[in-house]
């Protein structure tokens, strides 16, 4: 068993539930354990664009919790990864910054020292878990399943593990699941999530793009990265596309827990699919064996 203090974010509350879901079902099969951070707050993401000390002291408050937990602080929305790494680097970086959080920290008696290790879920299963374990849980080979992974800004740029530009780390879970990966070149690129009340012909723009692309390149079903954002984002935004290009979109979005909860035969329920908006039965229904 591998231990991890778990921070949810705000959005797997709400809109990120199915994908709650399906981390906590898969999780179980791969034997870890999410202890949730306790007393966690929001990390302050996006305002850092309005007030950068104050979302810089958000984030450091859940890095100390963290802390003192003793775990490596497991996060799955690529924004809160990215801005709770954001805040470690410039509190162990800028002096002037740091010296004021912990001024403000040490208001409500917590003090952070810098150790916090923040890591994403895809990291942990490339190399905590292994690609070769995922495999042998595997009851439901997705053969002949055709799967565009999309990985969003946050989980490489700036601070993940995988490369920046041409991340692969979901395109190889695909695979051992017995799925072909579809190349499309707009993988990491912005779905515009963060902008869709103030900017939403723009960001319906960039979703266009996207699944055009997915489509143009043979993708059967687009599987994103864990951020409730970009899920969300892509999910229920196909309709509108539709009614402003004249384009029939009718892609099947998947988080990528959820889809490896299907080749581990886990039960749909168990993997929040019922609550998603996309058509994905359509191309899952083959693969929905229920292990006995």
């Amino acid at each position: 068993m591998k231990y991890y203090t778990y921070y949810p974010g705000c959005a797997m509350e709400t809109t990120g539930k199915p994908i709650q879901a399906s981390i906590d079902a898969v999780s179980k099969v791969l034997n870890i354990e999410l202890k949730e951070l306790p007393d966690w707050t929001c990390c302050g993401c996006p305002g850092e664009s309005i007030n950068e000390l104050m979302s810089v002291a958000l984030a450091t408050r859940n890095l100390a919790l963290a802390e003192k937990t003793g775990l490596d602080m497991l996060v799955p929305c690529s924004c809160c990864y990215r801005n709770l790494v954001n805040a470690h680097v410039i509190f162990t970086e800028d002096r002037r910054i740091r010296d004021q959080v912990k001024e403000a920290l040490a208001v409500v008696n917590i003090e952070y020292k810098g150790t916090a290790r923040v890591r994403n879920l895809m990291d942990v299963f490339i190399n905590d878990i292994g690609l070769d374990v995922i495999a042998s849980k595997v009851q439901n080979k997705l053969s002949g399943l055709k799967v565009a992974s999309y990985y969003g800004c946050h989980q490489s740029r700036p601070y993940g593990p995988d490369d920046f530009e041409f991340p692969e780390w979901q395109d190889q879970i695909a695979e051992s699941l017995g799925a072909t990966p579809v190349f499309f070149p707009l993988k990491a690129q912005c779905c515009g999530g963060a902008q869709l009340f103030s900017q939403r012909d723009m960001v319906h723009k960039l979703l266009y793009k996207i699944l055009d692309d997915v489509e143009r390149h043979g993708g059967q079903c687009l599987a994103t990265t864990l951020c409730p954002l970009c899920f969300t984002n892509l999910d229920a935004n196909q309709g509108r596309i539709k009614s402003r290009a004249g384009t029939r979109f009718e892609m099947p979005i998947i988080a990528v827990t959820q889809l490896m909860g299907v080749a581990f035969g886990l039960k749909p329920a168990e993997l929040g699919l019922k609550k998603n908006i996309s058509p994905v039965t359509k191309v899952l229904d083959p693969y929905l064996k229920v292990r006995a």
